[in-house]
């Protein structure tokens, strides 16, 4: 997908099943910014790469691993604590 920064974040948003809170901590790429979604070997999961979280600004404070039809995994020790309070509210699909 070749778009902008913006687009870019907002789909992010909607594959990660980020918060609003969540998606305004992250910042547009600079141009020609590369996200990578590397597939979890063995899983039907998704993950953003540590380069890519580097360059948005997202670096393990919002969920970066989803299953492939973008509904939300849960990996509980890597998420801050704001993140074990929405999640016990609201949990993910199964």
């Amino acid at each position: 997908i070749i778009t902008h920064g913006l687009s870019l974040r907002l789909f992010l948003m909607a594959w990660f099943q980020w918060t609003v809170e969540e998606f305004e901590t992250t910042q547009n790429p600079h141009n020609c910014g590369i996200a990578v979604m590397e597939r979890i070997p063995g899983e039907d999961r998704y993950r953003l790469s540590p380069e890519t979280c580097t360059m948005l600004g997202c670096d393990g404070a919002i969920p970066s691993e989803t299953t492939s039809g973008g509904a939300l995994r849960t990996n509980i020790s890597a998420w801050p604590d704001q993140m074990l309070e929405r999640e016990e509210r609201n949990p993910p699909p199964t």
